[in-house]
């Protein structure tokens, strides 16, 4: 069984499909997207690339290559500084402070998601990485590039996520974890091709139920101090 970005992609469309289509989605892409739900996004958002830079930095020291170490911390700086540097932008504007964002707790969805990652990053070799990662780097690369062909928004805020992710960095770094994932999966086993699809699937499930989560503002059934 041969394995490589368009197969998973292809195995994977009705979840990708669904992704584009989730009421959170297309409210970004037309403009209509209720405020609050859109901040709620955001302080999860915001949660989940804390957990995100550290699947980062397993995946960096994991790296096989100089070069693979030195393109993944790029990611790293990525998230850390661009990301979650436009995170607070936007939240400013909005009165939510940095140190209300360092603390909100992660909401379920959110938690699950990020565990997920981590698990993947600590237990599996670097193409398991590169298929649990592909979902979320690329899925917004996609995302934002097909809302950008529709039109842009009126509303600034929604205007600026889509053009951060459908920019040349993203599409750029994206592109180089799409081809490291090829040179990787080229040559494994028919049991390994059917994991990393697995991954790619169970991610791009995920990516799914953060938009849910985001759009229902889901948050834990029991309130604790």
């Amino acid at each position: 069984m041969m394995i490589n970005c368009e197969i998973l992609r292809k195995h994977a469309d009705p979840i990708w499909e669904a992704n584009f289509k989730h009421p959170f989605v297309q409210g970004i892409g037309d403009g209509s997207l209720q405020i609050d739900i859109f901040k709620h996004y955001l302080r999860q958002d915001y949660a989940y690339l804390m957990g995100f830079a550290r699947f980062f930095g397993v995946a960096a020291a994991k790296g096989e290559t100089l070069a693979q170490m030195q393109t993944l911390a790029k990611i790293l700086e990525t998230t850390l500084n661009v990301e979650m540097d436009l995170h607070r932008q936007i939240c400013a504007d909005f009165d939510i402070r940095p140190e209300e964002l360092e603390a909100t707790r992660p909401a379920p969805y959110c938690q699950a998601y990020v565990s997920y990652l981590l698990a993947n990053a600590y237990q599996g070799d670097m193409v398991d990485i590169l298929a649990a990662l592909l979902p979320c780097s690329w899925g917004y690369v996609e995302i934002a590039n097909r809302l950008k062909k529709i039109g842009l928004p009126e509303e600034k805020h929604y205007r600026q996520w889509i053009e951060t992710y459908s920019s040349r960095e993203f599409w750029d770094l994206n592109e180089w974890l799409k081809s490291e994932f090829d040179r990787l999966a080229a040559s494994v086993s028919e049991e390994k091709a059917q994991k990393l699809q697995d991954i790619f699937s169970y991610s791009s499930l995920w990516e799914y139920m953060f938009w849910e989560m985001a759009y229902t503002r889901q948050g834990w059934p029991i309130a604790w101090e």
